[in-house]
């Protein structure tokens, strides 16, 4: 709908451009309404030619809301900050497409979010697509921390031999082109301001109902299996890999390969499991930080603090205050 809407913009018929490429665009009003990426790829090109615009992907972006991306939009505009909201976008890209992948990568200075594509989709996504993706959440991330918010530089994998300083101008940031991936480097200095709006109740509202939502499209998957079982049992004792995989009635070794094949990991799906449960937990205001230490199997309470604070940038403590 966000494309239709810029579709428009330009003076062109948005309907019959998405009918030219199989797509009723009635259809997409549905709540649960879902496009092939093939036919998505078709309309960007066919929109990017009657417009004559190279720049397509990021005018888009002047058309976004929060809702655009359904409940992660508004959750991650509820986020604490700029770290929790990349957090969130990360962890339910799910949301927006289901053809590509995305992971977080930090260091010392740096947090890096990459999006490639999801086996087996094996050729790149479409370069408008990217250029629009990219664009949409930089303007989501701006409600957060101002309209001056800009990322440390964009990467993209796609060519480009044109004018890059409307790319620049909009990013606010230096932007390559033709580097081994499509991602967003942030400098960690600049990611971390609370939101004045930020709403803990809110978000843990609105990621369960992402995490319901996408459990209908991923009821297959051992990740997501592995995710069930780790929530509704980590309060009751240890989970180790070799309890999952006899839960799951595989080798240890099998786990490991089809877990790599999803793209996580048996401690990238723990840690994620912590995190939720310990935001709930705090959020809720009923328990101390070392009964939360002991219920999310954490050995004392400043393994914990060290992790919740690289998870939201707070001790918990400071965030149980707020």
């Amino acid at each position: 709908m966000l494309v239709a809407k810029a579709i428009e913009g330009y003076g062109l018929d948005a309907q019959s451009i998405f009918e030219e490429a199989g797509i009723a665009l009635e259809a997409l009003k549905q709540p649960h309404g879902r496009i092939p990426t093939a036919s998505m790829h078709s309309i960007w090109n066919i929109a990017r030619e009657l417009s004559g615009d190279p720049y397509i992907g990021i005018n888009v972006a002047k058309y976004f809301q929060p809702s655009v991306f359904s409940a992660l939009g508004m959750a991650m505009a509820a986020s604490h900050h700029v770290f929790d909201a990349i957090q969130r976008a990360q962890r339910y890209s799910q949301m927006v497409s289901d053809a590509s992948t995305t992971q977080l990568i930090e260091d010392e200075q740096y947090v890096s979010f990459l999006i490639k594509s999801r086996p087996p989709y094996t050729s790149p996504p479409n370069m408008y697509a990217i250029e629009g993706l990219l664009a949409s959440m930089i303007v989501a991330l701006r409600s957060i921390s101002g309209d001056a918010f800009s990322p440390y530089c964009i990467e993209f994998q796609h060519d480009f031999d044109g004018n890059k300083a409307p790319f620049e101008n909009f990013f606010g940031c230096p932007v390559h082109f033709s580097r081994e991936q499509n991602k967003i480097i942030f400098d960690k200095k600049n990611i971390f301001t609370e939101h004045s709006f930020a709403n803990s109740t809110l978000t843990c509202t609105l990621d369960n109902w992402i995490e319901e939502h996408l459990s209908n499209f991923k009821e297959d998957l051992i990740s997501t299996k592995v995710q069930k079982y780790i929530l509704k049992n980590l309060a009751y004792g240890e989970i180790t890999q070799n309890i999952l995989a006899k839960e799951l009635a595989l080798s240890p070794r099998m786990l490991q390969r089809k877990l790599k094949e999803e793209n996580t990991s048996y401690s990238q799906l723990l840690d994620d499991c912590r995190h939720k449960l310990s935001l709930e937990l705090i959020t809720q205001n009923k328990l101390s930080i070392s009964e939360i230490t002991y219920i999310l199997g954490f050995s004392d309470q400043s393994n914990f603090s060290r992790a919740f604070k690289r998870w939201t940038g707070f001790s918990p403590n400071q965030y149980q205050k707020r």
